[in-house]
């Protein structure tokens, strides 16, 4: 089973290596060897037979799966799941099934260092991880759109970038799962080794919609939590006023997507919460030294 999505009038005969299952059900047919898989519990229960132990799971529920992973499901009730299944070239074209197993050994370049750590979450195994990840709510919308973003895209084929496009939106996915597993304990993504409870949700909603438009006073009413208190708890727990954070998280999302496909600067600068290109070139040589194109020039494998 070739487990891709086939260019049809766009791109004839050409096969992107992600393909999606709305109706994921951990078929073994579906184990080839060649693809990680990237699985989204929506709704249900169920007890999954993982790494030799028993996963008892309850939507909201991701499993980051690599191709050596044989998951069986062995009961459920109500499971509403779907899948996207990819190779690891499509993130990075020097990428090879057992290169993401060496920890980066024969790597040359800093990015694609950067590029193999998004795929962390797939490949570590310890006992108390076996590729299963709790998630929040405001988290688990955010996986809804990109994943309805990213298999719409691959079914419309509705102009030449749908190939590209569709690769933007599984790396947007990987980053969001990136940030959740860095803080495993917590509910949502966070790179945080430690904060409050109400610090936590602040930035679980800040990674949800860094592409929006965010004020402090946006945060005061949905966190029903004055200005002061707020700014004090957030900049105690991360170091950085929230503003600065967000747009933190905003550039480095823009250099992800920079280095990792051949969209447009313009929207790339609308996908990750710019409006104005002058304001996002500046900003975004402050926090990384180049302009954005310096640095596509600079970094992007798909040009070398």
């Amino acid at each position: 089973m070739e487990l891709a999505t086939i260019g049809r009038e766009i791109h004839r005969g050409y096969a992107l290596e992600i393909w999606h299952n709305p109706r994921e059900t951990f078929e073994p047919a579906f184990n080839t060897g060649t693809r990680f898989r990237l699985v989204f519990i929506e709704g249900g229960t169920g007890i999954l037979h993982l790494q030799e132990r028993r996963v008892a799971f309850i939507a909201p529920t991701l499993f980051c799966l690599n191709e050596r992973d044989r998951p069986t499901l062995e009961q459920h009730l109500n499971l509403q799941a779907q899948a996207l299944y990819f190779h690891p070239r499509v993130i990075n074209g020097a990428f090879t099934l057992e290169l993401t197993h060496s920890g980066g050994r024969g790597l040359p370049k800093t990015t694609d260092l950067q590029d193999l750590f998004c795929l962390q979450p797939f490949v570590e195994r310890s006992p108390d991880y076996g590729g299963e990840l709790r998630i929040g709510p405001t988290s688990a919308r955010r996986l809804s759109q990109l994943f309805r973003a990213t298999s719409e895209e691959m079914a419309l084929q509705r102009d030449g970038g749908w190939p590209c496009r569709s690769r933007s939106f599984l790396l947007e996915l990987l980053f969001l799962i990136e940030r959740v597993f860095s803080v495993p304990q917590e509910a949502d993504g966070s790179v945080l080794t430690a904060a409050s409870d109400d610090v936590a949700d602040v930035i679980m909603y800040l990674h949800a919609h860094y592409s929006q438009k965010v004020t402090i006073d946006d945060l005061t009413r949905t966190f029903h939590v004055n200005r002061t208190t707020l700014t004090e708890r957030f900049r105690e727990a991360t170091g950085v006023p929230i503003i600065t954070y967000l747009i933190q998280l905003r550039v480095r999302m823009a250099a992800m997507l920079l280095r990792d496909t051949q969209l447009s600067i313009v929207e790339i600068l609308h996908r990750v919460g710019f409006n104005d290109p002058t304001h996002f070139g500046r900003t975004f040589r402050k926090y990384v030294g180049y302009s954005p194109s310096e640095y596509r020039e600079h970094a992007c494998w798909m040009l070398h």
